[in-house]
């Protein structure tokens, strides 16, 4: 067997892949915006863990309490802007413990509807100091301008501004 020399190729790519990596790190749009909502979340699923619930279930149970009809989960995927599987998650986390509720509509049970229930309600209600002690703490250090901000961002992107 004949031993042969190994040399790398040259590096075409190496460079430019470092000059992405940097700029990406210094100012990625995406990467921020992610990094932003794990953080929030976090801050307010801390705050929740007491009642059994998360900040994503919490969207869902509002979002039920203000529509206060039965309403298909492709509604509130499109409402809340969310994945579906996230919505299905949160609709099974939440129909296991008696938040909410689910009705199939059609004769062949393809057609499903949830609402919340009294006791969701009631556990929605019941996370108004943990969810006020998060939010305050969050605007406290974020500064007053920043719902408005992240409305008006929101609102470009949904073509809502």
């Amino acid at each position: 067997m004949m031993y042969m020399e190994h040399t790398e190729p040259a590096d075409v790519t190496g460079e430019a892949a470092r000059r992405l990596a940097d700029e990406v790190r210094r100012a990625c749009v995406g990467i921020r915006v992610g990094r932003l909502h794990r953080l929030v979340g976090r801050r307010f699923d801390e705050a929740l863990r007491p009642l059994g619930v998360t900040i994503a279930q919490m969207e869902v149970l509002g979002a039920l309490t203000l529509i206060s009809v039965p309403v298909r989960p492709a509604d509130l995927v499109r409402l809340l802007a969310v994945e579906r599987s996230t919505v299905s998650r949160n609709l099974a986390l939440l129909e296991k413990r008696g938040y909410v509720t689910a009705t199939e509509t059609s004769p062949t049970g393809r057609s499903l509807r949830v609402t919340v229930t009294a006791e969701g309600r009631a556990l929605y209600a019941e996370t108004e100091d943990a969810w006020r002690e998060a939010q305050l703490s969050l605007v406290d250090q974020l500064g007053a301008d920043a719902v408005p901000t992240l409305d008006r961002w929101l609102g470009t992107l949904t073509g809502t501004a």
